[in-house]
C-alpha cells in the first residue's frame, strides 16, 4: 500500500517538467520513500498547486528494488573492498541524511532506457565514501556506512547539515568568515588531489556549513558522484553547468583543474552572491 500523503513534507522529490525547447509544462513528477526504503513514483499532467495529497496518494507506484538499487551483497567481485554496514542505532546526538539513488533523473533516465546508471552511481559513490572514510578530514562530510533493505544497498548514510552554501546565504542565516571559509574548503580539495582523486563538481549546493558551536560557520564538502581518480574518464554525473570551465560536452576526465577553477569561482562568488531564484 502507498503511503499516506498529508503534506508536501511527505515527498522526497517534487518537480514540474517542462520541454526543453518550447518551455511547455509536461508534467509533475512525485517521488516518495516509505520507511522500509520502498520508493514510490508518479507522474501527473497537472501543474502541481492543481494537485491534491489524495490525487497522489492513489496513484503512487513503487519502483521495483531491482530497477532502482544495486544488489546487495554482490557477487563476487575479486579485489573489490568490502563496504561498511551502518550500525543499525547511531547516536543520539548524531543527525543523518541518508543518500539514495538521483530519484529526480528517475523520469529522464527511464525514457532513455537507462534506470541501471542510477543504481550503478549510487554503488560508485558508496565505494568513494568507503575509501574516503579511510582518510578523513574535518572538512569532507562523515560516511557512517551503507544501508540495505531486502537484499540491496538503499542508501548511504552520511551527517546532516541543515543547510548548504547556497542556501545559507540565500536565507540569510548568519554571515561567515570568507578567508576562513575558503581555506578550510581548499583544504579539503587539496586532501582529495592528495590522495590521487577530483571531486568534479564543485559549486556551493555541494558545500554544506557546519554552523554548529564549535565549528562556527565552516564548510563540509558532500556530493562524491562526480569524484573519480584523476585522469580517469567521468561516468554520467560531470560537473554543474555555470561552474564548470568550458562545455559541459567536454568535461569527461577527472582533473585538478575542475576543482581549481571552481574554487575560485566560488571565492568569486562569494563576494556577491546570486541565486537561482534571482531572476524569477
Amino acid at each position: 500500500m502507498a503511503p499516506q500523503i498529508t503534506k508536501w513534507a511527505d515527498f522526497a522529490h517534487v518537480s514540474e517538467e517542462f520541454d526543453p525547447e518550447t518551455r511547455q509544462f509536461q508534467y509533475t513528477m512525485f517521488v516518495v520513500i516509505d520507511s522500509n526504503d520502498v520508493i514510490y513514483y508518479d507522474e501527473l499532467p497537472v501543474r502541481k498547486a492543481e494537485i491534491s495529497f489524495q490525487q497522489v496518494t492513489a496513484t503512487l507506484k513503487p519502483i521495483p528494488d531491482s530497477e532502482i538499487f544495486p544488489e546487495w551483497p554482490l557477487p563476487d567481485e575479486p579485489g573489490a573492498k568490502q563496504l561498511t554496514q551502518a550500525p543499525l542505532e547511531l547516536p543520539t546526538n548524531v543527525q543523518v541524511f541518508i543518500k539514495r539513488p538521483a530519484l529526480c533523473q528517475y523520469d529522464v533516465f527511464s525514457r532513455h532506457n537507462v534506470v541501471h546508471l542510477l543504481a550503478q552511481g549510487l554503488l560508485e559513490e558508496a565505494r568513494t565514501m568507503e575509501f574516503l572514510s579511510e582518510h578523513p578530514h574535518p572538512n569532507i562530510i562523515r560516511y557512517h556506512g551503507y544501508r540495505s533493505r531486502r537484499g540491496y544497498l538503499t542508501g548511504i548514510v552520511l551527517d546532516r547539515h541543515s543547510h548548504d552554501l547556497n542556501d545559507y546565504l540565500k536565507n540569510g542565516a548568519r554571515a561567515i568568515d570568507k578567508k576562513v571559509f575558503m581555506d578550510a574548503l581548499e583544504s579539503a580539495i587539496c586532501h582529495l588531489h592528495s590522495l590521487g582523486w577530483a571531486h568534479n563538481d564543485l559549486n556551493p549546493k555541494n558545500v554544506l556549513v557546519d554552523d554548529s558551536t564549535a565549528a562556527g560557520g565552516l564548510p563540509v564538502l558532500i556530493d562524491f558522484g562526480s569524484a573519480r581518480e584523476i585522469g580517469t574518464l567521468l561516468g554520467t554525473s560531470r560537473g554543474t553547468s555555470g561552474w564548470i570551465e568550458g562545455r559541459i560536452e567536454d568535461y569527461t576526465t577527472s582533473k585538478r583543474e575542475h576543482d581549481i577553477f571552481a574554487l575560485e569561482k566560488i571565492r568569486v562568488w562569494l563576494d556577491n552572491p546570486t541565486f537561482d531564484n534571482d531572476e524569477d
